[in-house]
This record gives C-alpha cells, structure tokens and sequence, in this order.
C-alpha cells in the first residue's frame, strides 16, 4: 500500500491541516492508506468523510478515531467538525490530524487523481456502451502472466468507484486495467482527468444510457471524451466495426494516435492512412469455444492463434484489444496469445450452468439490444435441439428507443426459436404486445410480470428437464434469483436421484 504524506494530502485537495502540537513538527507523519468507509478502515489510514443524501461520515468521526485512524478528512463547514478541531489543537484526541476541504466528494476525487500522479504503472482505461467488463477481465488476463497486474474490482467505474480502484493500488503494480462508465453527461471526461489513462479504449456506440443522453450522437461524444484526460504521449484504440466511431475518427482527426480492431473486410479502408489495425481470420465459434488467428499490419510477418474457453463472436473484438493493449506495452505476443485459454467471465455475463437435468446461459448482470443479440448467438451455438426457454427481463436507460428495441427483442427471440417465453418487467409489456400480434407468438408467451418474485411460479412451472433457460434483463430487475430457484429445484432433484 502506498505512503500519503500530510504536504501530499494538502497539496491534492487545497485544504488546510490542524495537527496537535505534540505532532506540529513530526516529518516522519504519514498515512498508510486512505478509506470512506469505518467498517473496513484499518489504523493509520487516513478517513475521508462523504456525505450523501441518505448518509453522512461525518457522524462516524469518533468510530473512525477508535479505530485508529491517523487522519479525518472533513468539511471545514461542517457544525460537527468544529468541536473537533478545538479538540485537536488543545491536544485532546489523542492521534488523529484533521484535513478541512471545502467538499470531501471532490476532496475524495482530488486524492485519487494526485496518488494517480505518483504510481508509475501505465493505466488502461476501457469504456464503450457494452463489453467493457469482458473486456477489462482480458485484458488483464493477457496480460497479468508477463506483468504485475491490477484491475477494478467489480463494477467501480464511476467516479468514486474509480478513486476507490486508484487509491487501493499497489505502488508496486505495472499495468492497472479500469472500467469508465457514466450515469450522466461530462462523467466520462472527468474520469479521464482522474485516470489520466496511458491507453483509453472505446468497445463500441450503443444504446445503454440514451435515456439521460438523448441520441446516439450525444452518446458517442460522451464515450469519446475520454481522449481529454489522456496522457499526451497515450494510445486510443477503437472498434473499426462499429460506423460512428470510424466516421468520428474520419470527422475529428484525434490529436491522439488511434489503433483499431476490426473483421478483415474493414482492414483496408481503415489503414488507408497507416493506422495500425488488428483483426482475425478462421473463425471457428462452436459448443467448445471461439478460435480464431490474430492479423496486425504492425507485424505482418505474425500471426496469433487465440483460442477461447467461451463461445460468441463478441469475444472476438475483445480479445483483439487485449492483443493491441500487450503489443503496445512490448509483451512477448505468443504468451498473450496463450493466455486467452484461461479467460473466465465475471458475475453473470454469459455464465453457462448445468444445474441438473437443465442448462442455464446466466446473462442477467446488465441488458442492451447489442448484448441481447450476442446472447441469442450464444444460444444458437450451446443449445443445440433443447427446448429453449427465454426469461426477459426489461432493458433500462433506453428513453425514447424504449419501445422500438423491446418490440425487435421479440422478433429476435421468435426468429430464435424459443419453446416458452417469459417477460419480466414494465419495458417487455412491449415485447408481450409484439407478441401477441402472431399466432406463433402467442403460442410461445408464457406470462408477463412486473417483477421477478411475481414471476418465479410460473418459471419453476415452464422448465423442465432438458431445456436450455436464456436468462436476460438489466440488473434492476434481479434475475439472479432465477437461478437460484432452479439450482435449488434442479440440483436437489438430481440429489434426489442419486439417492
């Protein structure tokens, strides 16, 4: 863990430090991390109390200070706080400092940013409208056998998630793999000023977050942005598949240097000024995984052959950015390469389960049409004769393209094959009414919900022994519990027959 000096701490946020005078001239004072959080803040670090809407940490200062903690980081204006530094200068605390900002959320940030400043490992940042947890989970897969390697744990990607990530980096870390996200317009920017990545990478332009951002135009300079915080010597890769991201690249002429990925029949038109490009050839997608060779124009003597434990043409692209990212930081290729046999999934993307008699494709952590779409790829691939199942939960953040994609998903999920399918949520009363509009439609719906409690009855009723269950939603709507239920049904009654 890092050492954070009083003077570093001061300098970061522009506060002012109170000290008891026996500590006034101590050099050797230092803080050996920093955390928001008194349940898991260890002694010596330093505490930083954020306020939100439905808590204050404030009111956790005395707990913080049994807990041994070296410094609070408070509001100056804070009517708690007043006692406090009263107490500090007349020596009655007994340890910790006091650091006075004007904001802890902003003095939180400014920390992350000025430790980010110290650590000398080169910062990858990943954003896109989806894959970009799959695609920070490769690379740091590629990349972790040749260099020590960190990532953001679970979804922190915004922009205290992402000072959580900084601030708990080991000085000692080479490559630190994160996740940018937003919830609301100029995020993606000031995470990039946090980050200050080495290389920003851009998945692709979708729908998640057309609710708060309005078109497909807005999302893309939203996603773009992220090149504002870059270090000037940084590297943007792109995904030259997808249209407004090449038309930007054509349009906008980036000061920074762009690399692409993309399929072959792109690669022409997209080195035509001498881009670097990677792309791949003999794709072979079956039950057993995705394999395919990787091409670069930046070794044209060499190819890669890359073979995935997971099956989907998405995961292709994604381990093309973990290949560019380990060719830019000068890894041995071929190891990188090696590596993607080791790729595992995170939390309920894409997760195949055999639960019992039946098989689960658990992709209910987030909902988007593009996802959508590579899950029923995946299903054409795993499933093979089963009766197939679908439990489709509503896609969120969708504003204005809420009906027209919830009215395709059923189109999608008849031309797909599905035996039974059941809706969840306020956003698939558009599917249920796509559906009804057919014969085969109706003869496929199996109920509409407005939440997954309401709903579980009627699943555990429609899945039977053999079937193949597409689980999908946005994480609003927990369709995690779904496979609970049938573990719980389906694990047992196997149990019960070895028995």
């Amino acid at each position: 863990m890092g050492r954070f000096l009083p003077s570093q701490m001061k300098q970061w946020t522009g506060g002012t430090i109170v000290r008891e005078p026996r500590h006034e001239d101590d050099t050797d004072r230092f803080y050996s991390g920093i955390s928001k959080d008194t349940r898991t803040l260890q002694a010596g670090e330093a505490y930083v109390a954020l306020r939100g809407d439905h808590f204050d940490g404030h009111r956790f200062l005395a707990e913080a200070v049994r807990r041994g903690a070296g410094l609070l980081v408070v509001e100056k204006d804070e009517p708690l706080v007043k006692k406090w530094i009263r107490d500090v200068e007349a020596g009655d605390v007994g340890g910790p400092d006091l650091l006075l900002v004007d904001d802890t959320w902003k003095a939180y940030q400014n920390l992350a940013a000025g430790y980010r400043k110290m650590l000398s490992c080169s910062v990858v940042a990943v954003t896109g409208s989806v894959g970009k947890t799959t695609t920070r989970n490769m690379i740091c897969n590629m990349v972790q056998s040749q260099l020590m390697s960190e990532q953001s744990a679970g979804n922190l990607n915004n922009e205290i998630g992402l000072s959580d990530t900084l601030l708990s980096t080991d000085p000692e870390t080479q490559v630190l793999v994160t996740e940018v996200a937003m919830d609301r317009p100029g995020e993606i920017e000031q995470l990039s000023n946090i980050a200050r990545p080495d290389i920003s990478i851009i998945t692709n332009i979708g729908f998640s977050h057309a609710e708060y951002l309005g078109t497909m135009r807005n999302i893309l300079e939203e996603k773009t942005s992220v090149i504002r915080g870059m270090k000037e010597n940084g590297l943007l890769f792109l995904n030259g598949d997808d249209p407004l991201l090449e038309e930007w690249y054509v349009r906008e002429s980036p000061s920074v240097p762009v690399w692409f990925v993309s399929s072959k029949e792109n690669v022409s038109r997209l080195e035509r000024d001498g881009s670097p490009v990677f792309w791949w050839e003999d794709l072979v997608i079956d039950k057993n995984g995705t394999s395919f060779l990787a091409c670069s124009n930046l070794a044209p003597d060499e190819q890669w052959e890359i073979s995935l434990p997971v099956a989907g043409e998405h995961y292709v692209n994604t381990s093309l950015f973990g290949l560019a990212v380990a060719y830019a930081l000068g890894l041995d290729m071929n190891e990188a390469a090696r590596s993607a046999a080791k790729f595992t999934n995170i939390g309920s993307r894409q997760k195949l389960l055999h639960l019992g008699a039946i098989t689960v494709l658990d992709d209910a952590y987030n909902a988007s049409p593009e996802s959508f779409g590579s899950a029923l790829e995946a299903v054409d691939i795993q499933a093979e004769e089963c009766r197939r199942i679908l439990v489709l939960g509503g896609m969120r953040e969708l504003g204005r393209y809420t009906k027209g994609v919830h009215e395709t998903a059923a189109r999608q999920a008849l031309a797909n094959n599905f035996n039974r399918i059941i809706l969840i949520g306020t956003e698939t009363e558009y599917t249920k009414n796509k559906l009804m509009q057919t014969a085969e439609g109706r003869n496929v719906f199996a109920g509409w919900y407005t939440t997954v409690d309401d709903a579980m009855p009627r699943i555990l009723q429609e899945v039977e022994n053999g079937d193949f269950v597409l689980l999908k939603a946005s994480r609003y709507y927990h369709l995690e519990r779904v496979t609970e239920a049938l573990q719980n049904k389906f694990l047992a009654a196997e149990a019960r027959t070895e028995e």
